[in-house]
């Protein structure tokens, strides 16, 4: 069952930019598996964004947050981010409890909101010195667009179009990790005392000097990982105990909390589904279809077509509406390599019966 107390908290940590890249990974996955919790961050958006914020916009997020949110927990929470004043005799620091217990004890969202806005603020009455907040890079490949990014230690990524890469402005050979929303090809610098290490929402792959494709887009049902030479390690988010050690030209696939409660309503699984097998090439071409994207090549193989226009979306930067279920659980195989979006859709017409309409960027398909 999904934390609705520690959404909000990561939510107000993301407003008041105080949140870590894992953190906002964590966000951005809880956030994909709850649509009126997408739609709730973005009315907060809104309203920071607003000089003056009208009173229906504040009634709509009192009632979400009232429906939603156990309070005590939340101001446990609260309370356990902030910690206690370490020198109980010092004015300030009287002042500053005061503050922070007379705002919890209010229980209302504006409470639980401000008090992550003022954050800053209230942790400068402390004496202890708070711990250096590290800058990141943060890269990213809109749709359409792959993006090239060489590291300090010469490790060189390849963002496929619609992905986010996130690494400390200070990356050094003493300290390799990254984060990765969506997917990336990388060629690994190796270094026997110091490994490099991605971070997924739902895995972590530890590099041994390797290469290898990630696939971790947000809203996915799958976390993938395909090595082509050398060895990476694969810890599970939910079960760190749980690694896998791959070998070339295997691929990992692990089927993510969401999908499996999904799929298992009846009984929710503790523990993350995944398998491993070896990568197959193409038949025609030799291709592994994993990678291909790498040489500008979208290749599929007995693929439902509600899946390939997913990947169709970010290739060609268009937004594709399947409207008949028949449609969507159609298998086709092919190879998109020079074609535009519309020769695209025309060749898996030939294979597949549909219709289409487009109008500019966005495609309606139905029967």
């Amino acid at each position: 069952m999904k934390d609705t107390n520690k959404i909000w908290i990561l939510m107000g940590k993301k407003l008041s930019g105080s949140i870590t890249s894992e953190e906002e990974i964590e966000m951005e996955s809880l956030l994909s598996e709850d649509p009126e919790l997408w739609y709730t961050y973005e009315l907060l958006l809104a309203v920071i964004s607003l000089d003056d914020v009208p009173p229906e916009f504040i009634r709509e997020i009192e009632s979400l947050f009232i429906k939603e949110v156990d309070h005590q927990k939340l101001q446990n929470l609260l309370l356990e981010e902030l910690g206690p004043s370490p020198n109980d005799d010092n004015i300030e620091n009287h002042r500053s409890r005061k503050k922070k217990y007379w705002l919890v004890a209010s229980g209302s969202f504006f409470t639980a909101l401000l008090l992550w806005l003022v954050f800053p603020f209230i942790t400068s009455y402390y004496t202890v010195p708070q711990p250096q907040v590290v800058a990141m890079h943060e890269i990213i490949a809109p749709k359409g667009i792959k993006v090239q990014v060489t590291l300090a230690d010469k490790t060189q990524i390849l963002l496929n179009s619609g992905s986010k890469l996130i690494y400390p402005k200070n990356f050094s050979m003493e300290s390799r990790e990254v984060s990765l929303i969506g997917e990336a090809f990388f060629k690994v610098t190796h270094n026997a005392e110091h490994s490099f290490v991605v971070h997924t929402a739902e895995a972590d792959i530890k590099d041994l000097g390797t290469t290898f494709n990630v696939k971790a887009y947000k809203g996915s049902v799958t976390t993938e990982t395909t090595l082509i030479e050398g060895s990476v390690e694969v810890v599970l988010k939910n079960n760190p105990s749980q690694k896998i050690l791959m070998r070339p030209r295997e691929k990992f696939i692990l089927y993510n909390q969401q999908a499996v409660v999904n799929n298992n309503s009846e009984k929710e699984q503790s523990s993350p589904i995944f398998e491993v097998h070896k990568i197959m090439p193409f038949s025609t071409t030799d291709d592994i279809v994993e990678t291909a994207w790498v040489n500008d090549k979208l290749i599929f193989r007995s693929q439902q077509l509600g899946e390939l226009t997913k990947e169709m979306e970010r290739r060609y930067n268009v937004t594709i509406i399947v409207m008949d279920e028949v449609v969507r659980n159609y298998r086709v195989t092919g190879i998109f390599k020079n074609e535009n979006i519309d020769e695209a859709l025309k060749l898996l017409q030939v294979i597949a019966p549909f219709k289409f309409i487009r109008n500019n960027e966005k495609i309606i398909i139905s029967r």
